[in-house]
């Protein structure tokens, strides 16, 4: 704990001495611009040794990390605060936090669900995941971006249900807490995983302050089993969930067809005061979990058009990790995502053209925009 609280005081430092050679002499060699957070008991819970969703997904990362940090400029924390039960039950039900509390510190296993378990770490370890997960939204700005590097992950937990090996709801307690604490007025959530966010979804359904997009495998073959594209949000929300299933097999092309077609539309309309990303990397046609087929260069692509819309409505974006079971491909599936947030980043996407995209895209993915088009066409 004195190493870790010492790097966070020369973090600190390092810092406050950027900024004053920034602010005194106009320069500043090496700015960071990106930093990865992650916390001290990531790599401590387990679902099981059999778990597809395990330690190792970080371990690879944070290797990756070290290799590039220098290279490529980044910044790389590792936090050891837990968020308050406080914190957490804006979103969840005490009973729920309470459940897994009961867990902590016992040796074993816990099932909660076929796929989801604790262990004697993972109430500490979902605490500090949600604790980074505030502070990546709550830290970044139009200038600096946060990757909240974090387990167990989150968009599957709802109000009352840990579920799809997610103990807290990460992202929605960070959108929340910002909305909450008057950080942000509107917040836009992009979720490109393999899976629907549903437990993001159910969060926000009535809440008109949050535009909730997910681009993911069609639900009638993949978990969660929702996700469809007429489940438009409730109340005062309805028309600010945009689900867009797609079919096996889509890639970048299919992505980047409903990106330009509905979700940069909608989400320039939306006008959010800050982008947050729930980044699963299960899309990929490699991942064992996943019905997708986007590939490595793919996810650049993805970043590529996140940090477009971040430019043109002018808002910091955080990012957050989710899926992603690729052991050997997991960290050049990260590191082709950021590259869009690095400072001296020169795109050598290949260019594309409407008529490209609209040959390349599946004809299953045309019609998901245009029945998208047609039921958000009363709310955009």
């Amino acid at each position: 704990h004195r190493l870790i609280r010492r790097q966070r005081q020369m973090c600190i430092r390092d810092r406050c001495v950027r900024s004053f050679i920034s602010n005194n002499f106009g320069l500043c060699e090496k700015m960071v611009f990106f930093t990865f957070l992650s916390h001290t008991l990531a790599k401590k819970h387990s679902n099981g040794s059999w778990h597809p969703e395990s330690p190792q997904r970080l371990e690879v990362i944070e290797k990756w990390i070290y290799d590039n940090r220098t290279k490529l400029n980044f910044g790389y924390e590792v936090m050891e605060n837990e968020a308050t039960k406080e914190t957490i039950t804006i979103v969840h039900s005490s009973e729920l936090y309470e459940m897994i509390k009961r867990t902590d510190g016992i040796d074993g296993y816990f099932p909660i669900d076929p796929d989801t378990a604790t262990n004697k770490f993972t109430f500490k370890a979902a605490r500090q995941a949600v604790a980074v997960s505030v502070r990546a939204l709550m830290d970044s700005t139009r200038q600096h971006s946060y990757f909240a590097l974090v387990r167990p992950p989150g968009h599957h937990a709802s109000l009352s249900t840990s579920s799809g090996f997610c103990i807290f709801s990460n992202v929605a307690i960070a959108v929340r807490s910002a909305l909450e604490e008057k950080k942000y007025g509107r917040i836009a959530i992009i979720d490109f995983d393999n899976h629907y966010g549903n437990g993001t979804a159910f969060t926000f359904e009535e809440d008109p302050r949050v535009l909730y997009v997910s681009t993911h495998a069609d639900p009638r073959y993949s978990y969660p089993g929702c996700g469809f594209v007429d489940e438009l949000g409730k109340k005062d929300g309805e028309g600010t969930n945009v689900a867009l299933p797609l079919n096996f097999r889509a890639n970048e092309y299919d992505i980047v067809a409903v990106f330009e077609e509905i979700v940069k539309p909608i989400v320039y309309q939306f006008k959010p005061d800050a982008i947050a990303v729930s980044a699963g990397f299960d899309g990929y046609l490699r991942d064992p979990l996943g019905n997708l087929g986007i590939s490595k260069q793919g996810f650049e692509i993805i970043g590529n058009l996140i940090g477009q819309i971040a430019k043109e409505v002018d808002v910091p974006v955080s990012h957050f990790l989710e899926g992603g079971y690729n052991i050997n491909d997991l960290p050049y599936l990260v590191g082709s995502y950021i590259k869009s947030f690095l400072p001296n980043y020169h795109s050598e996407l290949p260019s594309f053209t409407d008529q490209k995209v609209s040959t390349m895209a599946q004809q299953k993915t045309r019609e998901t925009i245009n029945l998208s088009k047609n039921l958000m066409r009363e709310y955009w």
